[in-house]
């Protein structure tokens, strides 16, 4: 299922606040969720907070009367449309429900009012799993400097013991930061000791012991791959850029259950062990950030089948030199399946991965209330081109590049009404000296 409304009655900057999410009628996909949201604005319009909201609700959050009265449309893969407005009411829930589908269970949960609620609504959970079949949710916040500085000398602090936990129960709502590595760390290892004991259950099958030890390792190996081969093909990607790659070859598995995993990073077609070793915590902020951001959904995903998540990431561009945000968002969509991907972002060369319409504009109005439009230039397109049309910046010039534009179209003027042969040769020079310093079109 993917969201197709959001409706925000009133809370804080948003009053009557209507998103629709769905492609146009005059594209291809028209009336259909949107595949990705992409929130751009100035700071304070509420793009953190839409994607905090979005989670929220999922998550299915008792605490989210704290946005106030809402609503959001959830469309299903059958095309089934199923509402439902939150509404608090004096401290109590009350929940109104529209299905085109007939279910017996909710003309029941209509009457559901007040204190009673809360017991209800547990009563009816199962019955309220069609409202969002998710098999995964995820939510990165944006990464402040402080959060970001990783307080470890070694890999992330965790053991095989907490990691084995995973195999009793695999949380559907996982919330990434750099405050919480120690879980990215546990998924790693439970994957790598869910893997071996896969591998023994395999090796034990009746139609398996004539085999070879190879010949099943072989077999066995194809629809199961290494997590950590998988990750170092990933970060490689990004760690190859400052000649740096994961060391895999001499990465430590955890045996006993107080052991941790030990994997780290070395410096690129070094051989020596001991000097070209670099700890997490020495990355740069923004490769750092990236990594494990990207390796924590990566590893979620991996070997699984997913029918249906939602992905929110805020600011993924975080401390990244703009030649790793050219391609990004098709980084992202490579490593989910069947997942409708939200980022909010304050960078064009991110917005421009995005088509028009599933650009999110957030204004403030003239009453300082916050509302929504979609995007004017195409996927693709100059991110200056961006920033002027969508991001609404008036001048992507500085102060002194303004100047030198003024003193191009006035030497443009000039230059057609002069006579004199020398002064109009020396304001030709300085009219190409200035258009090829600042790439300014050409007459």
């Amino acid at each position: 299922m993917k969201i197709t409304k959001i409706s925000i009655q009133d809370f804080q900057q948003f009053q009557n606040f209507e998103l629709d999410l769905t492609y146009p009628e005059n594209h291809p996909k028209a009336g259909k969720p949107l595949d990705k949201v992409c929130f751009i604005g100035g700071n304070g319009a509420g793009k953190s907070t839409l994607l905090r909201f979005i989670y929220s609700f999922i998550r299915e959050d008792i605490e989210r009367h704290k946005f106030g009265s809402t609503m959001v449309e959830m469309c299903s893969e059958n095309e089934s449309i199923y509402t439902f407005p939150l509404k608090g009411m004096n401290g109590a829930w009350t929940v109104d429900a529209s299905i085109q589908e007939n279910e017996n269970w909710i003309q029941d949960l209509h009457q559901l009012r007040s204190n009673s609620f809360i017991h209800k609504y547990h009563k009816y959970r199962k019955g309220l799993n069609f409202v969002y079949k998710s098999n995964i949710s995820i939510y990165s916040p944006a990464e402040s400097e402080v959060n970001m500085g990783i307080q470890v000398s070694d890999v992330p602090d965790t053991q095989l013991n907490q990691a084995m936990a995973l195999f009793k129960e695999f949380p559907n709502h996982h919330l990434i930061s750099t405050q919480n590595l120690h879980e990215y760390w546990n998924l790693l290892i439970f994957l790598i000791k869910k893997r071996e004991s896969d591998l023994k259950k395999f090796e034990e099958r009746e139609e398996n012991l004539d085999k070879t030890i190879r010949q099943v390792r072989a077999e066995f190996d194809k629809t199961n791959p290494d997590i950590l081969q998988e990750i170092a093909k990933l970060w490689n990607k990004i760690l190859d850029k400052a000649g740096l790659e994961f060391d895999i070859e001499n990465a430590s598995k955890p045996i006993q259950l107080m052991d941790n995993l030990k994997a780290y990073i070395k410096t690129k077609n070094s051989n020596l062990r001991a000097n070209n070793r670099v700890s997490y915590n020495k990355l740069s902020t923004g490769i750092r950030n990236f990594i494990f951001r990207l390796g924590h959904i990566f590893t979620l995903y991996f070997n699984r089948e997913i029918k249906s998540g939602i992905l929110l990431i805020d600011e993924p561009e975080n401390s990244l030199f703009p030649d790793f945000l050219y391609d990004l968002v098709d980084t992202y969509l490579g490593i989910i399946q069947n997942t409708q991907l939200f980022m909010a972002t304050h960078s064009p060369i991110i917005a421009a991965q995005f088509e028009p319409c599933e650009r999110v504009i957030l204004e403030f109005g003239e009453n300082g209330k916050v509302y929504a439009r979609k995007g004017n230039s195409p996927a693709g397109d100059d991110p200056n081109n961006l920033l002027i049309r969508d991001f609404g910046v008036r001048n992507i010039l500085g102060k002194e590049g303004v100047k030198k534009w003024e003193r191009y179209i006035e030497l443009k003027i000039l230059i057609k009404h002069e006579t004199d042969t020398t002064v109009k040769q020396q304001l030709m020079q300085e009219f190409m000296k200035i258009g090829q310093a600042y790439n300014f079109p050409a007459p």
